[in-house]
Formats: structure tokens, sequence, C-alpha cells
């Protein structure tokens, strides 16, 4: 099988997955439903993204030919599962985010992959299982130690602001998200445009798009060497 020398992967579950099996499975609808409308949004950027489906009960990957929109597929999907706390369901997910080389490389079942970005991906999301990373929900790790401070800190930045969004906020930043304008927002959500200028202002809205575009700067024409890489994993 190919390898894919620069990708980037997400390795994820659903928090306190242990609750009743009917908000289990809608939790889990929610997320295919995120990962279908980022897959539909990235595709006009030209970003191929492949999601695994679920295993281990709630467990998934995803995986994108362009890594520097792989912290937006981040945001994107938790900001999807916080909207759905206007039904009373309290829905998030932890994300361990890996950027790096691929072996193995098979696009129709990518968890057969494996390879640097897979493995660095399980580390950051085994890190946010126990000890002083519990509380977080986003831990983002690269083969760059020039760059993995400021990673880390884009990380616990937007994880912070995730975080404290309201429903009505995460529907707002969703539609940001995918380059809907105020007016736009106002009508799909039949609210007036001054209540959507609020929900993103308190969001942060202008510090999200600020943090994604630095992750993308931070990363883009990065090169990666297999070999050099792979210590440590």
């Amino acid at each position: 099988m190919p390898t894919i020398e620069f990708t980037a992967v997400l390795t994820g579950d659903l928090v306190k997955s242990s609750r009743l099996e009917t908000e289990r499975q809608t939790i889990m609808s929610g997320l295919l439903q995120a990962v279908e409308s980022a897959r539909a949004y990235l595709e006009r950027l030209g970003c191929r993204l492949y999601f695994s489906n679920f295993y281990r009960g709630d467990a998934f990957q995803c995986a994108l030919s362009d890594p520097t929109y792989s912290l937006w597929t981040s945001v994107f999907i938790r900001t999807e599962l916080i909207k759905l706390r206007a039904n009373d369901i309290r829905a998030d997910a932890r994300l361990g985010l890996g950027l790096g080389s691929a072996s193995d490389w098979n696009e129709h079942n990518i968890s057969s992959s494996d390879g640097e970005a897979f493995r660095l991906s399980g580390k950051a999301l085994d890190s946010l299982k126990s000890g002083k990373e519990k509380y977080r929900r986003l831990r983002i790790l690269s083969p760059w130690s020039d760059q993995n401070a400021l990673l880390s800190v884009l990380a616990a930045f937007l994880d912070a602001l995730m975080q404290r969004w309201t429903p009505e906020q995460a529907e707002a930043i969703s539609l940001f998200l995918r380059d809907k304008n105020q007016e736009e927002t106002s009508k799909i959500l039949n609210v007036r445009q001054p209540a959507v200028q609020r929900r993103l202002q308190t969001a942060g809205h202008f510090a999200v798009k600020e943090a994604l575009e630095l992750f993308s700067q931070s990363i883009s024409g990065r090169n990666i060497n297999p070999q050099l890489n792979n210590a440590g994993l």
C-alpha cells in the first residue's frame, strides 16, 4: 500500500459515552451528519475527508488530504455536537489531531492504515483521558519540535472557547465556519441580524478565525521525512 508523505489524522471518542442508548445514538448520528457537512464543504476547497465509521463502540477516525484544514475540521465537528445541547443532550468529543506521514494507506478503510500521523493522533487522544489533561478535549501533536508548543497553545485556546459555547452560539459559529455572512446566517436561523452579531462576538468568532489561519500558516509548506521523524512513537 502507498505511503502518504503528509496528512492529518483525527482520532476521537465521545465524552461520557456510558449514557442512555437513545441519547448515545443521537450523538453518534449528529457526529455522522457533522462529518458529511464538513466533507461537502471541504470538497469545494479541494480537500478530501475520509471517515472510518465507529469502532470499539464510539471511537472514530478522520483523515484529510490537506492537513491545513484539519484544525478547522476539529472545531467544526465539536461545534455541531454542541448544537445538540439545545435538546438537553450533553454532547461533546475528545479529539487527538496528529500530523505527519501515513504508511499502508487505505482510503477505503483508514483505520487499517498506519504511520506517524496515526500514532501521534492516538497518542494525543490518550493524553486527554487521564492526568492533568483530562479536562481538555483537543490536543495536537506534530513531528516538529519547534512548532509543538505553538500548536498546543492553539488547541488549548480553541478548546477553552468551545467549552463555553451555548447551542445558539454554536449555531452561528457553524455557519461562520462555512463562510456565511451575518445576513445569510440571520435568514437561516430566523433571528435578527443584531442577535447573530451578538452570538458571534460573545463566542469569539474573530479569535477562532485568527487561530485557524495561524494554524494553516504554521504547517503550510512543511516537509515530512518519515525516516527522521518516527523516533519515540
